[in-house]
This record gives C-alpha cells, sequence and structure tokens, in this order.
C-alpha cells in the first residue's frame, strides 16, 4: 500500500501544472571521491583517510525556471538544497530543503530584482571568478580554508543591474542575515552566528574579453559574531584576474574588520593553466593576518596544487593537495585554519593543516 501511495503522489508530482512547462529545469551534482587529511593541530589525533561525497562541489538537487509575462519582463526561481550522498539524508552543514539556495526574481530592461536565500555578490566574486578550486565549493585546496567571506545571506532583496559595456553593479541587503542558523566557522560566513543580523553589500564588476575586475564592499550589524550581540563588522575585497591564454592568473585582497573584536587582512594569488582541451592545472596562495584585539595576531596561510580533466561536458575528475601553516595565536586555535572539502567545510576536520582530494563529479 505505502508503494502505491508514493507511486502516485510522483505521479501527481509530475503531472502538475509546473512541471508539464519547459521552462522548468531538474539540476543537480553528484560527487564522490577519495580524501586525506592529516598534520593535526590536535594532539592525539590520528589522520583521516576516506570514501567522501561532495569534495569539489557540494552535491545538490535543485529546481530552476522561468516564465514570459510579455512587455520584457520575466519571472524565475530558484530551489536548491544540499545533500550527502556517501551517508543519507539532506547535508546536515546546509541544513534542510532550499538551504543551500531558495529565491524568486523578476527581470527586464531595468535589471534583475531577486528576493531569498542567495549567494553574496562578494561569494560570486571570489568562487565564480578568482579561486580555480571554486571557493568554498572547491576540494582541500579551496582558499576558503584561509580567506574569510560570506558564502550566503538568508532574506536576502538583490538588485543587478544591465551590463553597460561590461560593467555593472550588485546591491543587496537583508534585516535577518542569518535566520536561527547556527554557524560554527568562518569558512561559510566569515563570522556570522544566529540572529536578526542587518546586512548589506554592494559590488561593481567589469568584465570584458581576458579582463575581470570586481569590488565587494558590505557590513553587518547585530549579531555579527558569536563574541558579541551588538557588533558591526565591515569588509571590502578588491580582485580580479586576467586571462593570457596559456595561464589565467588572479589576486584579491580584503579587510574584514569586526569590531572590538578582530581585524582580518586577507589577500590571495590564484592560476589556472588549460592542459590541451581538457585539463586545467590550478594553483593558489593565500594569506591572512588576524589582529586580534587584547591579543596575539593570527597568522595563516595555505599552498594549493591541483588538476582537473574534463571527460565530457557534465563529467570531470579532478585531485587536489593542499597545506596550511597556522602561526601566532592560530597556532593555539585562535582563528587557526584547517583543510576540509565543499560538503563540510572545515567543521569537524580534525583541526587537519594537510589534505589531499581524488574524485570524480558529475553534472545534471
Amino acid at each position: 500500500m505505502q508503494k502505491k501511495l508514493i507511486a502516485l503522489a510522483v505521479a501527481g508530482l509530475m503531472s502538475a501544472p509546473a512541471f508539464a512547462q519547459s521552462n522548468v529545469t531538474i539540476y543537480g551534482v553528484v560527487d564522490f571521491g577519495y580524501q586525506w587529511t592529516g598534520d593535526s593541530r590536535t594532539s592525539g589525533v590520528d589522520s583521516r583517510s576516506a570514501l567522501d561525497s561532495g569534495n569539489s562541489a557540494g552535491n545538490r538537487l535543485g529546481f530552476k525556471g522561468t516564465e514570459d509575462l510579455g512587455n520584457g519582463l520575466k519571472a524565475s526561481f530558484v530551489y536548491e538544497t544540499g545533500i550527502v550522498g556517501d551517508t543519507s539524508g539532506s547535508n546536515g552543514l546546509w541544513g534542510g530543503a532550499g538551504a543551500r539556495q531558495s529565491y524568486l526574481a523578476l527581470s527586464g530592461n531595468f535589471g534583475t530584482v531577486a528576493l531569498g536565500r542567495q549567494y553574496t555578490p562578494a561569494h560570486a566574486m571570489l568562487a565564480g571568478n578568482i579561486d580555480p578550486f571554486g571557493f568554498g565549493k572547491g576540494t582541500v585546496a579551496a582558499i576558503s580554508n584561509v580567506y574569510i567571506s560570506p558564502a550566503r545571506l538568508d532574506n536576502l532583496v538583490a538588485y543587478v543591474s544591465p551590463s553597460f559595456g561590461g560593467f555593472n553593479v550588485v546591491a543587496a541587503y537583508t534585516n535577518n542575515a542569518a535566520g536561527d542558523e547556527t554557524v560554527e566557522n568562518d569558512r561559510g560566513t566569515g563570522g556570522l552566528a544566529a540572529g536578526d543580523a542587518r546586512a548589506w553589500a554592494i559590488a561593481p564588476t567589469y568584465k570584458n574579453g581576458p579582463v575581470y575586475v570586481a569590488l565587494n564592499v558590505h557590513q553587518i550589524r547585530g549579531n555579527a559574531t558569536s563574541l558579541t550581540t551588538d557588533s558591526v563588522t565591515k569588509a571590502w575585497d578588491l580582485g580580479g584576474t586576467y586571462d593570457f591564454g596559456v595561464v589565467k592568473l588572479g589576486a584579491v585582497y580584503g579587510i574584514t574588520d569586526v569590531e572590538d573584536v578582530v581585524k582580518h587582512k586577507q589577500w590571495a594569488v590564484t592560476a589556472a593553466v588549460p592542459v590541451g582541451a581538457a585539463g586545467k592545472v590550478q594553483a593558489s596562495f593565500v594569506r591572512r593576518k588576524s589582529e586580534i584585539d587584547g591579543g596575539d595576531d593570527a597568522r595563516v596561510s595555505q599552498w594549493g596544487l591541483g588538476y582537473e580533466h574534463a571527460l565530457s561536458k557534465r563529467t570531470a575528475v579532478y585531485t587536489a593537495y593542499s597545506d596550511i601553516n597556522n602561526k601566532g595565536a592560530a597556532d593555539d586555535g585562535f582563528y587557526a585554519a584547517s583543510t576540509g572539502n565543499a560538503t563540510t567545510g572545515n567543521i569537524a576536520s580534525g583541526n587537519y593543516q594537510r589534505g589531499f582530494n581524488l574524485g570524480i563529479r558529475h553534472s545534471f
């Protein structure tokens, strides 16, 4: 009886009007591979060796679609949730259904206005353009192991201007940036904790041919860190890339200043070298100095090297290695960096400072 009910439910969903439209797409990522992590900062913690999911890109299932409203207007949506894959259930790091992204947008000649849980402009700059490993959604070598920046914000109202000769601007605001989340690490949110935090961001971007330049400025006010309930975090990042054909070089510099707590000064340089028509060598070096109020500085650096080879437009194999160096206060755990992957970030990673990935990723 239960199987019959499930079958009827699935049949009902597939026959619903939304699924009958050709402009609704089901998409996702399935990523599995071997991961080794070692050199723990914690005494007595052994290295870890396992088959993991979501090593280079978080496993996910999503739905997206558009509707032409006429007069140049279009409505669109994205609803995306993380999936563990190698065990069962949804990805606990990103919460429940729709926790990766969930927004509704209206587009026209004026640009695009989107409402809901979305990527930040800083994440779009770092993950989509500068970090060859993907920043936050990347392997053990992602620069987000060290470079602090928020990835997503809840309840966000975002505006994306039309492109004028390659130049456009993104502006965003939320008065409840973290909702009911509890975030334990800097990799995902730059220290944002649960609470009624207000945040805004503005990001002008220029992209034309081989040139890409972007500036991100954002501020979080309220429950901006787990250390205080009334703090202001001010941040800016300036970065860009240039594609020479034989190599694509990138660089970024940024400051994240948490009022009366800590100031992070951070930078990274990256490179991606094409190998034939399907291969790509990836390399990066990232450094952060955290100036802690009333304490010693925490100094962190990481170098990473990797290779990715496309077997088709949707399937790729990859490998990566990274080595992290924690000095000063970071050696005692204050704003220390550790390696992880796109699914776990550096939560529960055992404070490992070295990592290796070898896996395969399929997008559908």
